[in-house]
């Protein structure tokens, strides 16, 4: 995930807010030894553009249309990056509803869960507060999810005990994860789904890749994530020069390799989701939207062990799809809900000028930057299986607010963002020969030759 965002608990427990009757959140009159922050610059105050003027638009009879299915379909939906802290399940707007619409009325709505759900401010071992309480879980669920991955930089940031909690509160309302485990065997151990009224049985395996090895497993007895981690190694060139080059541990890949050829044994649909982070987030490395050669290894050994899909997130932005011997592979499925700025939990000011991924022009105010906009933009992809086979990929165009009340929260994007979004990603694709077809508001993936 991003570098730089979040304050730690102790501060956040300090914050006091009010509303003014203008509705613009103000400080309320401070008490005694308590620290408050003006939150009326806040990006969720502070329009600096306005909004999308609106479209006639009717989503409720797009959406019916797409959710047609031919008897024994299953349908299986996926997107990128889950930063989640405040209610989306009950929105009104078409926009938002008919989104939520389309993961609930999947046999499988896949999500990479990177946040925490625990009682556990005080574990907190980062800069970070992705962080809810356990009756959240039930807010995840209400929104469509019933299967996450949990293999990613921000599982632990509450110890293994925060871990632990969020595993139990998830089990608790249904939703089955992957990549996580009470010991490091159970975090290679695939999460299991299988659809009411059919026979296919669907796996996931999920896997952390990062640029050092800090989440390796220490104990593996205790709780652990599965990772891919990262080795170095030194090349003499032919100039006599000496070059570092980093890539996956082969030990971890074929760790992976075996996991896969094991859950296809067992199951008819094996899903392999993969967090990458090949480099820090920070601008200094630009927008991320091309997989470096070294990352696509991985992805394509998982297909060559059995993987029917492999599903990438983590660099917070879209990136292409590649058909690899038949099979699908998402290198990144970009944002899908991003709520990391929540002025009632984070003090603004201080996110802004710490954060390291945001642009930062010349001469403007720390409060007025905003997320750029190739992060603030997805897919929802929905995937028809029929008899264990894949037959069809259709790619639903994603927007997120990146200010006002509703910063972090996705809507269904509008004509003239969406066909933007499908023409990048179709520029993505277009070096492994992916052809991605434009159906009008929304675009399908052509899986054969």
């Amino acid at each position: 995930m991003r570098t730089g965002i979040g304050v730690s608990q102790a501060l956040l427990g300090l914050l006091v807010l009010g509303m003014g009757a203008s509705g613009v959140a103000l400080a309320q009159t401070p008490q005694a030894g308590k620290l408050t922050w003006d939150q009326s610059r806040s990006v969720q105050e502070r329009r600096i553009k306005p909004p999308e003027p609106p479209e006639d638009v009717r989503w409720d009879e797009r959406i019916g249309q797409l959710l047609r299915e031919e008897p024994g379909d299953v349908i299986v939906t996926a997107v990128g990056d889950l930063i989640f802290n405040e209610k989306i399940s009950d929105r009104p707007e078409p926009e938002r509803r008919n989104l939520v619409r389309l993961l609930r009325e999947a046999d499988v709505a896949y999500g990479n869960l990177e946040f925490s759900i625990n009682e556990h401010p005080e574990l907190q071992k980062t800069f970070y507060n992705f962080r809810v309480g356990r009756e959240f879980a039930w807010e995840v669920a209400a929104t469509g999810f019933n299967l996450v991955s949990l293999a990613n930089n921000h599982a632990l940031d509450f110890g293994t005990a925060g871990l632990e909690e969020c595993m139990k509160a998830l089990g608790q309302t249904g939703i089955t994860f992957a990549g996580a485990g009470r010991t490091l065997a159970q975090a290679h151990t695939p999460a299991r789904k299988k659809v009411q009224g059919q026979k296919t049985r669907l796996a996931l395996l999920s896997y952390m890749r990062y640029w050092t090895d800090r989440y390796r497993c220490a104990d593996p007895a205790g709780p652990c994530l599965a990772t891919i981690n990262p080795a170095v190694i030194l090349v003499a060139k032919e100039d006599g020069k000496v070059e570092a080059i980093e890539g996956p541990l082969e030990d971890d890949v074929k760790a992976m390799e075996d996991d896969v050829v094991l859950a296809k044994r067992h199951n008819d649909v094996v899903m392999v989701s993969l967090h990458v982070h090949d480099v820090s987030h920070s601008r200094a490395f630009g927008i991320q939207d091309t997989t470096p050669k070294n990352e696509e290894i991985v992805f394509r050994r998982a297909v060559d062990a059995g993987a029917d899909l492999v599903l990438g997130s983590g660099p917070h932005v879209l990136r292409g799809i590649e058909i690899y011997k038949g099979k699908p592979i998402f290198y990144s499925l970009g944002d899908f809900i991003y709520q990391y700025r929540t002025p009632t939990r984070i003090p603004v000011d201080l996110v802004h000028q710490r954060d390291s991924e945001i642009e930062r022009p010349p001469n403007v105010s720390v409060w007025d930057r905003r997320d750029s906009r190739e992060v603030m933009e997805g897919v929802l992809v929905r995937m028809t299986l029929n008899k264990e086979t894949l037959r069809r990929v259709e790619l639903v165009p994603v927007t997120i607010d990146d200010e006002g009340p509703l910063y972090g929260v996705p809507r269904l994007a509008g004509s003239k963002r969406g066909q933007d979004i499908l023409e990048r990603l179709q520029r993505l694709s277009a070096p492994y020969g992916t052809k991605i077809v434009s159906r009008g508001w929304y675009a399908e993936v052509v899986l054969g030759p």
